[in-house]
């Protein structure tokens, strides 16, 4: 199925994509490890090419995935998720969704192949957005896009996908997929573009599924992307990228997040010298590290914390003050890709690898550790007011937020080899081997802060000097 206009785009194509190697000059071969089919077709019955089922956004994206896997030879269907009613938002809201399905559909149109509409709404707010604005009235900032890779786009959109005929389900993520020689589970990797590599998003989808996936995308570079898109002129070719939360779109956050959460208005205090330097609009309203927005002050202030019971928001002057960055954090319902911690902590070692604390953070070293039984206990029955009293797993006297974790999911305590900013309770803390990414976690609460730790040095030696 070469589409529509088929042979009249096989020849820029080629042009556009031959620079598209290895390093060293090889062939591009789609069925290793690098390649975007690495545990794809190569498994399927008879050798046949199959059938892909490809998420189309109404992006640039998922239209070259599209566009990739037809001219590899694969059958290509499209399926439009809709998971968003703007409509059902005072105002009528700001989701993009009419216009994204209006282009998904003419780029099918041009590709000649069919699209199908399915409506995922009911799903995405029970398993998502519920659970979205609940943590946020908690003092959490949970991210929703790993929720909708795991409950909807992985789960629900790939068993459909499935039940409609398609072998695999295809998607744009900048991603990429390995089955081990030596075997085992599919391995998640990072995409080999560092600026758009998205496999953050993609840390709570388990094998299993992956088994079922391609990423199209995976071994290219966002430019690689936009240039065969314009060489075979793609509607989607010059669309600009979606930015931030999908159902928020380019609004400001404060005025979305208040229709869904009482906002209760409260002090901004000030770690130097806790002092009061005005009143926040609600809690649920402001994240670690972001700029607080205060009138009224000759300079900008951040938040390093919040406190729910109190409703307090804690700000420090500077975005590099030393209250924005730790060395260690807490977090829970640990998610393993493979299905199972990798063996070293399995054996009760730490284990030494990479992480990234949020999508844009290039990957930084820590260790990592279960949390013993008895302390694990201690730590759970603080989790109504994040911290614990114990030494070594202070949290931030910043951080006292409500945390909900899965029964019987252990917590992890990592150390960051160099202090870490704006470690943000509810927010995914992503583990990696390399590239290959192995799960992800719910970060609990930062450890005591630069600033707290100084604090408490300088009383030591003030102890020590009266004595």
């Amino acid at each position: 199925m070469m589409g529509h206009g088929g042979r009249g785009l096989v020849r820029p194509f080629k042009r556009v994509f031959a620079h598209v190697l290895k390093g060293d000059g090889a062939a591009w071969d789609p069925t290793s490890c690098g390649g975007f089919a690495s545990s794809g077709f190569s498994t399927l019955s008879q050798g046949r090419r199959g059938v892909v089922a490809v998420g189309m956004s109404g992006g640039v994206d998922s239209s070259v995935a599209a566009l990739l896997l037809q001219r590899q030879g694969y059958e290509v269907f499209g399926v439009y998720m809709r998971n968003w009613d703007s409509r059902d938002e005072a105002g009528g809201g700001h989701c993009t969704a009419d216009q994204d399905y209006e282009d998904s559909q003419r780029v099918c149109k041009h590709l000649g192949i069919k699209l199908h509409h399915l409506d995922y709404q009911k799903q995405y707010w029970t398993q998502v957005f519920e659970t979205f604005t609940q943590k946020f009235a908690m003092g959490l900032t949970p991210n929703p896009d790993l929720a909708c890779n795991q409950h909807i786009k992985f789960d629900a959109l790939l068993e459909n996908a499935l039940q409609m005929g398609a072998d695999k389900l295809a998607t744009g993520h900048y991603a990429r997929l390995c089955q081990p020689q030596s075997g085992g589970p599919v391995q998640l990797l990072r995409g080999i573009d560092e600026n758009k590599d998205q496999s953050y998003f993609l840390a709570n989808v388990g094998a299993d599924a992956f088994e079922k996936v391609l990423f199209p995308l995976g071994t290219l570079t966002k430019a690689d992307v936009r240039n065969l898109a314009v060489s075979e002129g793609l509607v989607t070719a010059t669309k600009r990228s979606s930015a931030g939360i999908c159902f928020v779109g380019r609004r400001d956050f404060r005025d979305f997040i208040s229709e869904y959460v009482e906002m209760k208005p409260g002090p901004f205090v000030c770690v130097d010298g806790n002092s009061h330097l005005g009143t926040h609009t609600g809690i649920a309203a402001y994240t670690h590290g972001q700029r607080a927005g205060i009138s009224g002050v000759p300079k900008p202030f951040y938040v390093v914390g919040k406190n729910v019971e109190n409703n307090t928001v804690f700000v420090a002057p500077g975005a590099d003050h030393p209250a924005l960055f730790c060395t260690s954090a807490v977090a829970g319902d640990p998610f393993w890709i493979s299905g199972q911690p990798p063996k070293v902590l399995q054996d009760g070692q730490p284990l030494t690898c990479m992480f990234k604390a949020r999508y844009r953070q290039s990957l930084e070293k820590c260790t990592v550790c279960f949390v013993d039984s008895n302390t694990e206990e201690a730590i759970a029955e603080s989790m109504g007011v994040a911290g614990t009293e114990t030494t070594e797993f202070a949290s931030s006297s910043f951080c006292r937020v409500r945390h909900t974790l899965d029964e019987g999911k252990r917590l992890l305590q990592i150390r960051f080899e160099d202090p870490t900013r704006a470690i943000t309770p509810g927010q995914a803390l992503v583990l990696y081997d390399g590239d290959v990414c192995l799960g992800a976690s719910v970060i609990a609460y930062p450890g005591p802060s630069l600033f707290e730790q100084n604090q408490l040095h300088e009383e030591d030696v003030q102890v020590s000097v009266s004595v």
